[in-house]
């Protein structure tokens, strides 16, 4: 009999505490921008740090948020047309707002 409740016990947290879960996940959802994930495909994904972020998720990031000083920034997609591949993604995905992003290829 005490096995029993102690299932019954355990069974019962557990369908608590997955509901929690559950309204914590919907509650807590950060919507996170399409953009940072598509400037990162289109880097090299060298993820030397010569841009002075941590990595090509770093920098695109610092893209999309508007804090990185220039999008020639990377070294190793300087050659390939990286900067400019950006700037024409970025005229076409605008900010939620509708405006363009401004940093500029230098």
């Amino acid at each position: 009999m005490t096995i029993l409740w102690a299932i019954l016990v355990l069974a019962g947290l557990g369908l608590i505490l997955g509901f929690g879960l559950a309204i914590a996940a919907k509650v807590f959802y950060v919507k996170e921008d399409t953009r940072v994930e598509d400037i990162a495909a289109i880097l090299p994904n060298a993820n030397c740090g010569a841009c002075g972020y941590p990595g090509c998720r770093g920098f695109a990031e610092a893209i999309v948020n508007q804090t990185a000083e220039s999008l020639s920034l990377c070294k190793p997609g300087l050659k390939s047309g990286k900067p400019e591949a950006i700037r024409k993604y970025l005229d076409e995905h605008p900010n939620d707002d509708g405006s363009i992003n401004p940093i500029k290829i230098k």
